[in-house]
């Protein structure tokens, strides 16, 4: 049909565009199916969807993650004098730790044995509170 219409400089061409009239734009321009998809995406779905996703992730998922950085680097900040790469302070630690160990594990046998258990549980919370600030 192409051919036909085509082939040799005519008009039949122009007069089915003109006898077609909105039909042939409304084809011509595939039905306006990409401008409605263009609106629909850029206009609706990234307005409504779009804009909330991205505050919420530069505010809310962002802030998290940037506190979350902080407060690794300011408790390493604190906690750096105890990681000295000195043997003897690791070994003191870990004495200290026994020792406050043993200490609780007595006063908890010494609870158990008399049924004075809050008197025995303060006795051991006043005493690691004066070790440990």
């Amino acid at each position: 049909m192409a051919a036909l219409l085509y082939a040799r400089e005519n008009t039949v061409p122009q007069k089915i565009i003109t006898t077609l009239g909105v039909t042939y734009q409304w084809a011509y321009q595939k039905f306006y199916i990409d401008e409605l998809y263009l609106f629909v995406t850029k206009k609706v779905i990234f307005n409504l969807v779009g804009r909330p996703a991205a505050w919420f992730d530069r505010n809310v998922v962002d802030g998290i993650i940037n506190r979350t950085a902080n407060t690794t680097a300011q408790v390493s900040e604190q906690i750096k004098v105890i990681q000295s790469g000195r043997l003897q302070t690791y070994a003191y630690f870990s004495l200290g730790g026994i020792i406050g160990l043993i200490i609780v594990l007595v006063f908890a046998k010494i609870n158990v044995r008399q049924g004075e258990s809050e008197e025995n549980i303060l006795i051991v919370y006043t005493i690691v509170k004066k070790f440990i600030p």
